[in-house]
């Protein structure tokens, strides 16, 4: 009776124990093998969003030279294995563009978008909803599956509260003005975060200033958030002029350099510049015949770049205005990755920053040398190229570059380079203990 007794009050503790500490005790797993594996994602299709579209529709007034549209209107598709997704196409290979000029009407101007691989976080710095401009965001899902994605618009007084989800359907395509989520925003960035495989985003930026096309272009994505970008090709000349825009996320303190073919270029005022968390900032850049904009911060930033260029107004009165844009996203500064760009109609030159001081050459796909120069680091120089359109160029690692489109009257545009290897994402995957709880 009383070794019955011990027992129980042996177990009575024990249960008091386990009540008291709300848990199991268990021995502590020995060291188990840990393997680091490097995964490689599958190699997704490119994807260009199509034609520009006028952001009101095509008004037929009757009159050519009212008409909101255009007969003058040509549209360059460059990539091997193009398939029709929306009013967008896919492509394979490392390259693909299209590239379309707009002779006359509201959307005037040359619009050129590099085609790019499905991601599922994107930044898109770029675009306006103030009066007289419209902002159209693009979403194109290359994938077999479903996929949802989440914008998040910033302007100069932060974050906007309304974001948008949008479900795009397998193989499909969603537009989205962005005017119709926050009107009167001057200067945009796009956030755009996708389930699944992900998404392509590019963003129409089109505007007038009264009745004249003030000029239109696609924002493409730029560099992630990082602390060392460069923006190549802000060289301006004449009455030209350059913007560049800045986000931090989380705020930042950021010093921007301005350089050309000989160094920096002297930018006063932009040597601490404080960036407040979420605020769209816009500095205007000097003149320089041949320009890129070094970006170095404390903290995660994301820019772009925009040229205007003013024309001559065919019809009109004497005091109108009318221009083209073409917009620039900043790169990483040294990453070290090799880009390649397809080459369209209308290309003549590319823009280039060189980080390291040697020869910079870029060669096309049999490796033949199409334009080279030897530059210093810390310089920007504008280099010639003559070769057919659909061309693929491939630019050294270490130079962050662009290939710029122009034509008469004042007709200008931008195509930028992808990287064109996969990136592996490296594993860990190690044996872990567990209880059972014998249910």
């Amino acid at each position: 009776m009383i070794r019955r007794l011990v027992v129980l009050l042996a177990a009575g503790a024990a249960i008091v124990a386990v009540v008291a500490t709300g848990r199991i005790v268990v021995d502590e797993p020995g060291e188990r093998a840990t393997t680091v594996a490097e995964v490689v994602p599958a190699v997704q299709p490119l994807a260009c969003p199509g034609p520009v579209e006028i952001p009101v529709g095509d008004i037929d007034s009757g009159d050519p030279d009212l008409g909101s549209g255009s007969g003058e209107r040509t549209y360059d598709v460059e990539g091997d294995g193009t398939d029709p997704v929306g009013v967008g196409f896919l492509a394979d290979g490392d390259a693909a563009a299209s590239l379309e000029r707009i002779g006359t009407g509201d959307v005037a101007g040359i619009a050129a978008a590099a085609c790019v691989a499905p991601v599922r976080d994107q930044w898109l710095v770029g675009g306006s909803t103030a009066l007289g401009a419209s902002a159209r965001l693009v979403l194109t899902n290359p994938s077999d599956a479903s996929t949802e994605a989440t914008v998040t618009l910033y302007g100069g007084l932060g974050e906007i509260e309304e974001h948008a989800v949008v479900s795009i359907a397998p193989g499909a395509q969603q537009d989205l003005l962005l005017e119709g989520i926050a009107a009167e925003v001057p200067a945009l960035a796009v956030h755009v975060v996708a389930t699944g495989a992900g998404i392509v985003a590019h963003l129409q930026d089109s505007r007038l200033d009264g009745f004249q096309a003030a000029g239109t272009d696609w924002v493409t994505r730029g560099a992630q958030p990082g602390t060392s970008l460069v923006v190549p090709g802000v060289g301006v000349a004449g009455e030209a002029t350059a913007t560049l825009r800045l986000l931090a996320p989380e705020g930042a303190d950021a010093s921007l350099t301005l350089v050309g073919e000989d160094g920096a270029i002297e930018w006063g005022g932009v040597s601490a510049l404080e960036l407040e968390p979420g605020v769209v900032t816009e500095v205007e850049v000097p003149a320089a015949a041949s320009g890129a904009i070094e970006i170095v911060a404390d903290a995660p930033v994301v820019a772009g770049a925009l040229l205007t260029v003013p024309r001559d107004v065919v019809d009109g009165p004497d005091d109108a205005l009318a221009a083209d844009l073409a917009w620039t996203p900043a790169q990483p500064a040294d990453d070290g990755a090799a880009r390649s760009v397809m080459i369209t109609e209308h290309i003549t030159a590319l823009a280039v920053h060189a980080s390291a001081t040697g020869e910079v050459a870029f060669t096309d796909a049999a490796g033949t040398v199409v334009a080279s120069a030897s530059m210093t680091a810390g310089t920007s120089r504008v280099l010639d190229v003559d070769v057919p359109a659909g061309t693929v160029v491939t630019g050294p690692a270490g130079a962050a570059w662009v290939a710029t489109a122009t034509d008469e009257p004042g007709f200008i545009g931008t195509v930028v380079p992808r990287r064109t290897d996969v990136e592996s994402t490296p594993v860990t995957v190690s044996q872990r203990g567990y209880v059972r709880d014998g249910s």
